[in-house]
């Protein structure tokens, strides 16, 4: 099977930035979120081109299951999708696999890559005191700003957010959302916005040991190509890849994606051709060829890890 373009999706939000729109040459402005890849129930793209264009990717999915996932037994993709965030997000927390079965869902954990942060730019990570109650009241008197780690961010940043773990996205930045197959959001706190907290469920699911991990990946010149570990979770891998002229990534019988974060590059998969642009993603289906990428310019592989 033929690598795939997915249509990404527009979702427009309150604390949008006008990264995307300028990126991608948008004619409507306000959307904070763009989902590149996804399969979840409801919220699957649809293929841009080729021999399934229109189709959604889960009914295609569910119709080529073998070729698309190889011997990978999912019926879910990792999810991909772009936050472009011009005020402080909602700080919030994912299930772990354990209480989303419960609600017949997934695990939320995730990942962020920063492909772009003005100065002074920060995420939520975690806290810094191990007393739920005190957290509770914290919520509702206004003060849990005071409790929260502040972590600051910058360009080629990559964080990972395991499920449990409070969090939050700041203002006046670009990231790269990679994330496994959950989509359960419960909002802990929301600056005195008036939108819906979720106050008892988050509680449940929060865990105060959680931690984050951060890794910098700077985006010198690149003279040599150069592939490392950008991060590693049971429900999802990520490998940053930086190449000088061409390079080869070999099929494995694995599906993975590739999103291309600094400069364009072309794919060329047996006889076709491919162009990705900044920020575009592509599926590889597991029964596609190798794949050359020719061009200067930094992507991320992003694989379901071999079990």
């Amino acid at each position: 099977m033929k690598p795939l373009k997915l249509e990404p999706v527009y979702m427009k939000c309150i604390w949008a930035g006008n990264r995307l729109q300028k990126i991608r040459n948008l004619n409507e402005h306000g959307f904070g979120i763009s989902r590149e890849v996804c399969a979840y129930k409801g919220s699957g793209n649809i293929v841009a081109e080729g021999e399934f264009a229109g189709k959604n990717i889960k009914e295609v999915i569910e119709n080529h299951h073998e070729e698309i996932m190889g011997d990978d037994p999912n019926t879910q993709l990792i999810r991909v999708a772009y936050i472009d965030a011009a005020e402080d997000l909602s700080i919030q927390v994912h299930p772990n696999e354990e209480y989303a079965q419960r609600i017949n869902d997934y695990e939320k954990s995730e990942s962020w890559y920063v492909l772009e942060a003005d100065e002074g730019a920060y995420i939520t990570a975690g806290v810094d005191i191990e007393d739920k109650a005190i957290l509770r009241k914290a919520v509702e008197d206004g003060t849990l700003e005071n409790y929260v780690n502040r972590v600051p961010v910058k360009q080629g940043d990559f964080v990972l957010i395991p499920a449990g773990l409070l969090h939050a996205c700041g203002k006046n930045m670009l990231v790269l959302e990679i994330g496994s197959f959950g989509g359960i959001t419960y909002r802990i706190y929301d600056y005195g916005r008036p939108r819906p907290l979720d106050l008892e469920k988050g509680f449940e699911v929060l865990d105060i040991d959680a931690k984050y991990d951060i890794k910098h990946f700077p985006l010198t010149q690149v003279r040599s190509n150069n592939c490392h570990v950008g991060v590693e979770h049971r429900l999802f891998h990520v490998d940053v890849i930086d190449i000088e002229n061409e390079m080869d990534i070999l099929s494995n019988g694995r599906y993975y994606i590739l999103t291309c974060v600094k400069g364009n590059c072309v794919l060329q998969c047996e006889d076709e051709l491919y162009n990705l642009s900044y920020t575009e993603s592509i599926l590889v289906p597991a029964s596609s060829g190798d794949i050359k990428v020719k061009g200067s310019c930094r992507i991320l592989k992003i694989y379901y890890p071999q079990r």
